[in-house]
């Protein structure tokens, strides 16, 4: 199963940019998963023609948050996978995260711009980075997520 994983994307509008990005990397995916900090509601009304699950950002306007929950727990292929952007600061903001989710296999989020693919203590993490706005020396990215008898990801730059 292929899953396409976006966070961070801050639009107000569909540009071109993010019309091109979700026809190559969505168009074929069984999933797309976005954690959120999308900005503005035509951005999920248009990434609704997919096969979306997503939940609401720190920075969302209240069309998305009314229409999103913060975090929840998806069942994918027999697998539990948490989503939720993440708030507050990042230096211990996968702790926070383990602390809300308990007996979960992944913990997808957001919010810090910098992408995470790690397997730890037993938890996976993925963090697919920003499509618009890398922080540091983070580019811009999203991520894949291929879940059959395990889950692995990959970050892609773009």
């Amino acid at each position: 199963m292929k899953i396409v994983v976006m966070s961070d994307t801050h639009l107000s509008n569909v540009t071109d940019e993010f019309r091109a990005i979700c026809s190559r990397y969505c168009d074929d995916a069984d999933m797309v998963i976005h954690l959120g900090d999308w900005a503005r509601g035509p951005i999920l009304d248009f990434m609704e023609h997919y096969p979306l699950e997503a939940v609401a950002g720190n920075t969302d306007d209240y069309s998305i948050q009314n229409r999103l929950p913060a975090s929840r727990i998806l069942q994918v292929q027999g697998w539990k996978i948490a989503i939720a952007h993440g708030w507050g600061f990042a230096s211990d903001l996968q702790q926070r995260l383990k602390n809300e989710f308990n007996g979960v296999d992944a913990i997808l989020f957001g919010h810090t711009h910098i992408p995470v693919n790690a397997q730890q203590e037993g938890i996976f993490w993925f963090n697919p980075g920003s499509v618009f706005l890398g922080r540091g020396t983070s580019e811009k990215t999203l991520g894949i997520l291929h879940v059959d008898e395990q889950i692995q990801g990959e970050i892609i730059r773009l």
